[in-house]
């Protein structure tokens, strides 16, 4: 029997306002419809930031204390925003073998609650065909969005939520807290500067880059050296030092660029799961396609699916292509693993 496995991350589906990056929808369900007419049994992993809770704002504000309330609120307004999507991923799951799996990731880890996952489920249909999880795994196969090989945006899936005072929440990364609490103002400020790779938004938008200090400065004096005084008793907010030594010590000061991380995080995931064949990552918004011989397996990154471009040496803005990595298996056999591009 045939089998394709076929992944795509950060699709970072919003509310449709200056905050929401995702644009070219068109693309994404030509593209789930042609997923939907390959023959055997195809399964669809959504690998992380599918959805991007974390620049939503909720009733008109942003905040890091998420309650189940919350996140079902955002999960209504993405699904009104894009129907035609969400019925496009019901008619692939109504061919009867195909299935989809969602993998969350730091933008959509509002996942995790069983509320937003009954209202996937209730949407599209077929709730037994749809699963969600950390990660996707063969015994060939680790797929994970690539948040958990950063210090930034590791969560962990046995604790995702906490009480605080009197309240559920979601037990954010770090990372999640700085973005709504500090940075979320500079993409409401430029929110079209975003949408290129952060290194080349800086050398090509003064003031975008100018802003991005500013708000650096502030959040390294309140968010890090006084947090202890002016977040006390907030456990979301706490500040995950071990993990900002760990990025120094590996990375410097680098937060930019995400093609120095690629092999460091690789690493990190093949010692956590060794033995695979092929290894995929998304999170990095950029495009990755590597053949290890000497070890026998293949890493892929695939790159967003959001509105989002590239500066070429001309000052020429150039819209990314769409990735997605495409695994076939034959009577269970694992056949070919390939980077492809959607246009």
């Amino acid at each position: 029997m045939l089998k394709n496995i076929f992944v795509i991350s950060d699709v970072e589906l919003g509310q449709g306002d200056i905050f929401d990056d995702f644009k070219d929808e068109h693309l994404l369900i030509g593209f789930l419809k042609k997923i939907t007419q390959e023959k055997g049994k195809n399964i669809l992993i959504l690998n992380g930031d599918t959805f991007d809770f974390l620049k939503m704002h909720y009733q008109g504000r942003f905040t890091h204390h998420i309650t189940e309330e919350i996140s079902v609120w955002k999960m209504q307004r993405i699904i009104e925003t894009y129907p035609r999507i969400f019925q496009t991923l019901r008619e692939f799951l109504n061919k009867s073998a195909n299935e989809i799996h969602f993998i969350i990731g730091n933008h959509d880890y509002d996942l995790h609650w069983p509320g937003v996952q009954k209202l996937l489920q209730q949407t599209l249909g077929h709730p037994n065909k749809i699963t969600f999880g950390g990660s996707f795994d063969t015994k060939e196969l680790h797929v994970e969005h690539g948040n958990q090989v950063d210090y930034f945006y590791k969560f962990t899936d046995e604790n995702p939520f906490l009480k605080h005072r009197g309240k559920v929440l979601l037990n954010l990364p770090f990372g999640n807290m700085v973005v709504t609490r500090y940075f979320i103002e500079l993409k409401r400020l430029f929110p079209l500067e975003e949408r290129y790779p952060r290194h080349q938004a800086f050398d090509n938008f003064p003031a975008f880059a100018k802003m991005k200090q500013k708000i650096a400065y502030n959040f390294i004096i309140k968010g890090i050296f006084l947090n202890f005084i002016l977040s006390l008793g907030d456990p979301i907010a706490s500040v995950p030092y071990l993990n900002l030594i760990k990025h120094v010590f590996t990375h410097g000061l680098e937060l930019h660029d995400e093609m120095k991380f690629i092999k460091k995080r690789f690493k990190s995931m093949i010692k956590l799961y060794p033995g695979r064949q092929a290894y995929i990552m998304g999170h990095l918004h950029i495009t990755h396609h590597e053949v290890n011989a000497a070890k026998n397996h293949i890493q892929i990154v695939t790159n967003t699916w959001r509105e989002e471009y590239d500066i070429s040496r001309n000052k020429e803005h150039v819209l990314k292509p769409k990735t997605y990595a495409q695994i076939t298996y034959e009577n269970d056999q694992l056949q070919k693993v390939d980077l492809l591009t959607y246009s």
